[in-house]
């Protein structure tokens, strides 16, 4: 731990955080505040003075139960690697992001995609609210021997890294779920380098309309109504992945809905270049299509019709109702 500690020490957090051993125990000081933090499992809590904000409480209680995507189907890297590569977009991922990289992951959960990325000589580094993610997500990383994963627990509103570090920040299907998506999204951006790319994925105001319909009706009849999704009666998932998708889909503490065009006005407001989406650019093309390639940002009427249809095609109702952003930080 030590070892690993004094790298992020040296190259990755603010330069005011200092490991401290005492009596054979190992902290964190805040040389500044003389603030302590402690660790768990080799794991630094940065989180410190408690969010009592409701909605950061109930998101991390909710996280520490429900662990997803959990690996009940994962029995080492190989796997994972297996796994990670049968999904389009995080196999472009691989496939696309630089070698040498340094990445961040905001919301990285059980850390799956932090660990698949830490290959081809990149550093990524995962951080979430979730005890209970992160204990699994460093147990997976530890008995695998992944050296170029990191997992801290941080709050996305208070993240103790040195600014403008990262080539490339991921938030997928996270920033959705804080107090304040927008906030959230241009707190990010501080550690981000210029001409680094910001990937997030959102749920959408109108892909979501099926999932909203079975939110309404669990919410005052119960889990009668669960069987309108596949996902959670499928017998070739296991229970555990059923368990989790349910609870994340349906019974979720708190979420919130976006759109294309509204995200775009995030972009112009923090000096963030449009570069793709999907489904809005990359979709039945995405195949053939480099997710970093600049694409011409949809206006008008035609975006009002195309975000609107959303809510009927079958990839949006699948899976919950989703939709990614790229952008690039200007230099």
């Amino acid at each position: 731990m030590s070892q690993r500690f004094k790298y992020l020490e040296n190259n990755i957090l603010e330069p005011n955080l200092k490991l401290m051993i005492e009596n054979k125990t190992s902290s964190i000081i805040d040389t500044d505040t003389k603030k302590k933090f402690s660790f768990f499992s080799d794991v630094p809590d940065l989180i410190g003075d408690i969010d009592t904000h409701e909605i950061t409480e109930k998101q991390k209680n909710f996280y520490n139960d429900i662990k997803f995507p959990n690996y009940d189907d994962i029995d080492d890297y190989g796997s994972l690697i297996d796994k990670s590569k049968k999904n389009i977009f995080t196999d472009k991922l691989d496939k696309e992001i630089h070698y040498n990289s340094k990445i961040l992951e905001v919301g990285c959960g059980t850390g799956q995609l932090t660990n698949f990325l830490a290959r081809y000589s990149r550093e990524v580094y995962g951080i979430d609210l979730s005890k209970g993610s992160l204990l699994l997500a460093e147990k997976f990383r530890r008995e695998n021997n992944i050296d170029r994963s990191f997992f801290l627990r941080m709050d996305t509103f208070n993240i103790l890294f040195k600014e403008n570090i990262f080539d490339i920040i991921i938030s997928n299907g996270v920033l959705h779920h804080t107090k304040d998506a927008k906030l959230a999204f241009k707190n990010i951006l501080k550690y981000l380098k210029p001409n680094g790319y910001v990937i997030i994925g959102l749920y959408h105001k109108y892909g979501r309309a099926y999932t909203r319909l079975i939110q309404f009706l669990v919410k005052y009849f119960g889990d009668t109504f669960k069987f309108m999704d596949n996902k959670n009666i499928d017998p070739n998932i296991s229970e555990e992945k059923r368990y989790a998708w349910y609870n994340d889909q349906y019974k979720n503490p708190h979420e919130t809905l976006h759109t294309y065009k509204e995200i775009i006005n995030w972009f112009n407001e923090n000096n963030i270049d449009y570069i793709s989406s999907i489904p809005f650019n990359l979709n039945q093309n995405i195949l053939n299509e480099n997710l970093f390639k600049k694409q011409i940002i949809k206006k008008g009427f035609p975006i009002y019709v195309e975000e609107l249809v959303q809510a009927f095609k079958y990839s949006q109702i699948k899976e919950g109702g989703f939709f990614i952003m790229i952008g690039k930080k200007s230099s």
